[in-house]
């Protein structure tokens, strides 16, 4: 049984990084987006000490006073909230562009993998059968012909895209089962 362990790999690691594109995003923004801007702290400390200052007035001596610091601290949180929703556009941006980057990426290497292995089968059972009848005999008879797409030679061959095909199904399996478990246990 000849298998082509590099395309065996490649496609594990393709359909991987197709799954799990979003929490590299997501693990990548989180490196880039943990500081605070000094706009922000400068705000936030305002807006503490406002806060302080606003529980230190007695609205029944000073309304002015207090009406005043009340305005001071509400124009601080619409400051931040601004702050706030353009940095989550900038932020949503840029995950859309990573994610558009992993799967120009993904396809590439699934296209890459499919040309580089064009003629080879990912995996040939024609060793496990008997020489003589090599030729008469298939595994997969009625579908002998679609697993071994695009490789034209064997019967008894799995090629690259129908191997694409059953990697990402046991992918999928194997993630609904370990999902299923984890539900099962909380």
């Amino acid at each position: 049984m000849e298998i082509n362990y590099w395309a065996i790999f490649l496609s594990l690691a393709i359909n991987l990084m197709k799954r799990y594109s979003s929490k590299l995003c997501s693990l990548i923004l989180l490196k880039v987006y943990t500081k605070e801007t000094q706009e922000i702290t400068e705000y936030r400390n305002q807006l503490k000490i406002l806060r302080e200052e606003k529980n230190c007035i007695n609205p029944m001596d000073n309304f002015a006073k207090y009406a005043l610091v009340d305005r001071k601290i509400n124009k601080l949180i619409d400051k931040l909230k601004e702050n706030k929703s353009s940095t989550q556009s900038e932020r949503m941006k840029i995950t859309m562009y990573i994610n558009v980057v992993f799967t120009i990426f993904t396809i590439l290497l699934s296209l890459i993998l499919i040309w580089l292995n064009y003629s080879k089968p990912v995996i040939d059972f024609s060793s496990l059968l008997d020489r003589s009848d090599l030729n008469e005999k298939s595994i997969f008879f009625p579908l002998n012909k679609m697993l071994s797409f695009p490789n034209k030679t064997g019967n008894n061959s799995i090629g690259v895209t129908a191997w694409l095909l059953i990697v990402n199904r046991f992918i999928d399996i194997i993630i609904n089962k370990i999902n299923s478990t984890t539900l099962l246990k909380n």
